[in-house]
């Protein structure tokens, strides 16, 4: 060996089941062996369900160094904090995954991270917001990275019928890490002989956009972003109440009250948008911008989730968009001669159809022993329904079309009662004590989900409303604390046990 130690390129790939991991490092060790490298490639499988990924660990060594050393290099078959040079991650947690455990150096390491997520499990089984902070993930990368080019490349993929290794693959090309030209990285996508046109596709797209050197942030909409407005709500009545969003919304949260709108004109229509909007003016008129607005946000957040509760209209109208046919197709990869029948699995309640039917009917319906028996005989099993085909298709079309008649319903009658009842415990409570105000507006994250949990939900809201009506009526100071404690207790576990507890206490 040469007195100078040449050391072999180290790259580590983590990637969950389905994304093409295997195919990518296939991709670069074939690149390698094909432009003067000797390559290593191994893999240690992840955990199923999203609790971790494949880690795939490539070495490539120059045959000319080995020539000049006239030695066989010893490879190694993990990747060693502190000692790798490109970090491909195929999910922006999986990054930051990489990120905890040393493999990202800012003196060496080039990060290439997707931003887009597949919630982990703890994620998805918090009742509350248990999602990871996705910007702050990026923003470490940003300072423990050599480099970090980071952007939607699952996204890339999909708009180009391909997976997210293809456009990983252009990302890799697009830094410069590797001693290889782009029409190198070309040449072992073709040289596979699966799939090129589509993967091309992606291949080059992603390594455009990685040749933009710019990490993709989420920034507020300002202004100008209303300047021209999407198509689904370009109505002229719904361009009236996007002018009253600039008009009278604060602009520091004018970008989340522009997508809460956007949102409730696609869930019933402008006029239940404006609706919407009339509901914020009061609590922004007695808002400041010394308080950030903090509490009107809230309301503003909270509210829009309420007002467009899930209930079995919206289910069937989302159901049978064109737009997820399309997405279903993308995922099977089904080409234009294949039919595609998606079975939708439906078992809704006694309450659930009643809360479908005209309030006067749907009340009748739940307090009438008969009536009751009769329609849970008519749902006591569980139906599937092919929703892409014609007889499956008219149901949900039916049950969709009620959107019309959305606020005609118990289950309408039912929320808007407690929005109201809702808004008006928050706006005594703004007079007496700001904070309180703020966590009651956030106690609506406690409502959510269908059947037994939305039921579990509401039970666990009620009990901490009580305890601000009680405190409204006679309270002095602050109760601020405790309806904290009391929602996250209630966003605590399944049976209810530290909720109790803590009502006790």
């Amino acid at each position: 060996m040469t007195e100078k130690t040449v050391k072999p390129i180290t790259i580590a790939i983590s990637a969950m089941g389905g994304q093409g991991g295997g195919v990518l490092s296939n991709w670069i060790r074939d690149l390698a062996e094909t432009n003067g490298y000797v390559a290593q490639s191994t893999s240690v499988p992840g955990v199923a369900q999203r609790t971790g990924a494949t880690i795939y660990y490539l070495e490539l060594f120059s045959q000319a160094a080995m020539k000049e050393a006239d030695q066989e290099p010893v490879l190694a078959m993990t990747p060693v904090p502190g000692d790798v040079d490109v970090l491909i991650a195929a999910e922006l947690v999986e990054a930051g995954r990489a990120l905890q455990r040393g493999f990202v150096s800012a003196d060496r390491t080039t990060l290439i991270a997707t931003t887009h997520r597949s919630y982990t499990v703890a994620e998805r089984q918090e009742k509350g917001n248990g999602l990871v902070d996705g910007d702050k993930i990026v923003q470490i990368a940003e300072q423990q990275a050599k480099r970090l080019i980071a952007f939607d490349m699952n996204q890339v993929a999909i708009e180009n019928g391909s997976v997210i290794s293809s456009a990983l693959f252009g990302a890799l090309a697009a830094s410069d890490a590797l001693p290889f030209n782009k029409a190198q990285f070309e040449a072992a996508i073709e040289a596979g002989g699966v799939a090129v046109a589509s993967s091309l596709a992606a291949f080059n797209a992603a390594y455009q956009k990685g040749r933009e050197d710019k990490t993709e942030e989420q920034k507020p909409v300002s202004k100008e972003a209303f300047a021209s407005l999407p198509a689904e709500v370009a109505s002229e009545s719904a361009r009236e109440l996007l002018q009253r969003v600039k008009d009278e919304i604060p602009e520091v949260f004018q970008g989340l009250v522009f997508e809460a709108v956007k949102q409730l004109v696609d869930y019933q229509d402008p006029e239940y948008a404006h609706e919407y909007l009339d509901r914020l003016k009061p609590f922004i008129s007695e808002d400041s911008s010394e308080q950030e607005y903090l509490l009107s946000r809230e309301v503003a957040r909270q509210l829009a989730l309420w007002m467009a509760f899930q209930d079995t209209i919206r289910v069937a109208e989302q159901k049978i968009r064109a737009d997820r046919f399309e997405k279903i197709r993308r995922e099977v990869k089904a080409n234009d001669a294949q039919m595609v029948y998606p079975v939708e699995f439906l078992h809704p309640r006694v309450e659930e159809i009643c809360d479908s039917m005209p309030k006067a009917m749907g009340q009748w319906a739940l307090n009438n022993s008969f009536a009751r028996s009769c329609i849970s005989a008519l749902f006591s099993h569980g139906r599937k329904l092919q929703s892409a085909k014609l007889s499956g298709f008219l149901q949900l079309y039916f049950l969709a079309s009620m959107k019309s008649g959305r606020r005609k319903t118990l289950r309408y009658s039912h929320e808007n009662n407690n929005i109201e009842a809702w808004l008006e415990r928050v706006q005594q409570a703004t007079s007496k004590d700001y904070q309180t105000a703020f966590e009651i507006a956030k106690c609506q994250n406690l409502i959510k989900g269908y059947s037994d949990t939305h039921a579990r939900g509401y039970e666990n809201f009620n009990a901490i409303m009580a305890e601000v009506d009680s405190w409204l009526a006679s309270g002095q100071g602050s109760l601020a604390d405790r309806v904290a404690s009391l929602n996250k207790a209630a966003l605590t576990g399944e049976d209810r046990k530290a909720f109790e507890a803590e009502l006790a206490a």
